[in-house]
């Protein structure tokens, strides 16, 4: 029974993939290729523009400079 269930958990997802795919083709798209462990991953990456850029930056500059100085 748990193939079952994580089959149509994984069916479940894909077809989110999709309608996330769909929904957001038109927005610029940025490709990254990452090998772990011998295996390559491929990951596509879209700005919709969902996020306050200010903001984002202004909390990864902080959390830098926080670390280099604790560090």
């Amino acid at each position: 029974m748990k193939e079952t269930t994580t089959s149509a958990v994984e069916r479940e997802k894909a077809g989110k993939m999709f309608e996330l795919n769909e929904k957001y083709k038109d927005f610029p798209e940025r490709v990254s290729v990452y090998e772990l462990d011998g295996k390559k991953y491929i990951v596509h990456s879209r700005f919709v523009g969902e996020k306050n850029i200010d903001e984002v930056i202004g909390r990864l500059a902080f959390e830098r400079a926080l670390e280099e100085t604790l560090a």
